[in-house]
């Protein structure tokens, strides 16, 4: 998990700075890579997990003034492994709502929403999530973001394990 961070941050560190406009109502697609950490409650001591993620995302902004409302939805195949219980989740599903507003050149937001995630021991079950992102504009078309997710699974599929997975993603979207 610090490798990513710290890649995600030398990226942003040599990203170029928008000294443009940008218009953040429309809709847009793109990519997302990533990894996770993962903490369950109810399996016994030292039970968690991490691994990395990859997807694809898609959603639609309109802008009113300074702040942006959108809703996004996105699909991650995930190789998320659970230490000492030989349980791996094999992917994840997103729908957000998204509210920001723009800072620096970017746009600053915080979204909510639901999960859903498939784990072959497991099953699959859905959840809540929460977060923050901050996404800022290479060209008029793409910009490049990062976003930071918390998911509760309140007793996953009935097994009496609660889970908490927090996600870190940098993406690339395109605008249309």
């Amino acid at each position: 998990m610090k490798l990513n961070t710290l890649a995600i941050t030398a990226f942003f560190a040599v990203a170029p700075a928008a000294t443009f406009a940008q218009d953040w109502s429309g809709a847009y697609a793109g990519f997302q890579i990533g990894g996770s950490q993962i903490d369950v409650d109810g399996a016994g001591p030292g039970v968690d997990g991490n691994g990395p993620s990859y997807g694809l995302f898609a959603g639609l902004n309109i802008q009113s003034g300074n702040i942006v409302y959108g809703a996004e939805i996105d699909y991650d195949t995930t190789e998320y492994d659970i230490d000492e219980a030989s349980v791996e989740v094999d992917s994840t599903t997103r729908i957000k709502g998204r509210i920001g507003a723009e800072i620096g050149g970017g746009l600053a937001y915080g979204t909510a929403g639901a999960v859903w995630a498939t784990s072959p021991e497991l099953g699959d079950d859905n959840g809540y999530l929460f977060g923050f992102g901050y996404d800022l504009p290479v060209t008029t078309n793409m910009t490049v973001g990062a976003e930071v997710l918390q998911h509760e699974f309140d007793d996953y599929n009935d097994t009496g394990l609660d889970v908490g997975v927090t996600t870190f993603k940098a993406r690339v979207a395109f605008n249309f």
